[in-house]
């Protein structure tokens, strides 16, 4: 989750919720196709560590993300990993 906050910090993730919110279930889902197991809970956790106002910058970014193929561009299984379900 850190990383998600940091990114999320420092330039500003289908379904209801801004943006950021909406990127939730594709990192859970390409979490899932790492081998991970992703709850119901931490899907929660992360769109509630996305909520409330962002910028229109916070928001583009987060609609990049939001496609899965950026995610895995991106980002490594690993680091899914430590994002989504706090692994460390």
């Amino acid at each position: 989750m850190a990383r998600v906050l940091a990114l999320l910090g420092l330039v500003g993730l289908g379904g209801c919720g801004n943006p950021c919110q909406n990127v939730c279930g594709p990192m859970a889902d390409y979490a899932r196709e790492c081998g991970l197991t992703v709850t119901a809970g931490d899907i929660k956790q992360c769109k509630d560590a996305n909520m409330g106002e962002i910028t229109d910058e916070q928001a583009s970014v987060c609609q990049e993300f939001s496609d899965p193929a950026k995610l895995r561009e991106w980002w490594t299984c690993d680091d899914v990993a430590e994002n989504m379900t706090g692994a460390q």
